[in-house]
């Protein structure tokens, strides 16, 4: 298997980077079933772009641990449907579906599966919604094209250019580097006070954090 594939691959992301262990460690850095940088704050502005209306069908590609699913399912009334490479993900998911309130319920469902490798039928989604997991699949263009009918970094012209190549329309492709960079640091100030006791918790697993700045050359 090449180290791509690999980085990738379910059994990599459910040993390495999402082992149990490490995603209750995101969780507590971005707060309770969140997974991704800024957490609730970030998905929020995010959402409010996509102007979200009460029984669209959204598709949450990398759904996590499911904090947007439930956001978007309680705060605009959609029915959403997570998929999600990592089965701890989709497990941790699950169980946090089972504690939400009957209206969630309904109108959340996750699901294992591979995004790569998912058939879509036409018009089976009017939102197809997704954070950081593009970053884990080096055949994007392919991928769109699937949503139309290792980590493989781009610069922010060159995703808008891939998703229109894929077929969409009135793609906005902005640089949103200085907004994450502030609200990582606000993060790490948070953390600091904890980092001994976040170290400690478990130290029977080993986990590798490596911090990466990235300038888009747009």
């Amino acid at each position: 298997m090449s180290k791509t594939t690999e980085a990738a691959s379910q059994k990599f992301l459910d040993s390495n980077q999402y082992s149990n262990d490490s995603i209750l460690k995101y969780e507590r850095i971005f707060g309770h079933t969140w997974v991704s940088t800024g957490g609730e704050t970030t998905t929020k502005d995010f959402l409010i772009k996509l102007e979200l209306e009460p029984g669209q069908r959204v598709l949450d590609v990398g759904c996590g641990t499911g904090g947007s699913a439930f956001f978007m399912a309680r705060q605009y009334g959609v029915h959403v449907h997570g998929i999600d490479l990592s089965t701890n993900m989709i497990n941790i998911a699950q169980d946090r579906l089972s504690r939400e309130y009957k209206n969630v319920q309904e109108k959340v469902r996750f699901e294992l599966a591979d995004a790569t490798k998912t058939e879509l039928e036409k018009d089976s989604y009017d939102v197809i919604y997704s954070r950081d997991t593009i970053l884990h699949i080096p055949d994007k263009e392919n991928l769109l094209k699937t949503f139309y009918v290792g980590y493989d970094l781009r610069t922010v012209q060159e995703y808008g250019d891939v998703v229109k190549q894929a077929g969409f329309q009135e793609v906005q492709a902005v640089d949103l580097t200085q907004i994450f960079i502030s609200i990582l640091t606000n993060e790490l100030k948070y953390f600091q006070p904890q980092r001994k006791a976040f170290i400690k918790v478990g130290t029977s697993s080993r986990m590798l954090l490596i911090t990466v700045k990235f300038k888009s050359h747009v």
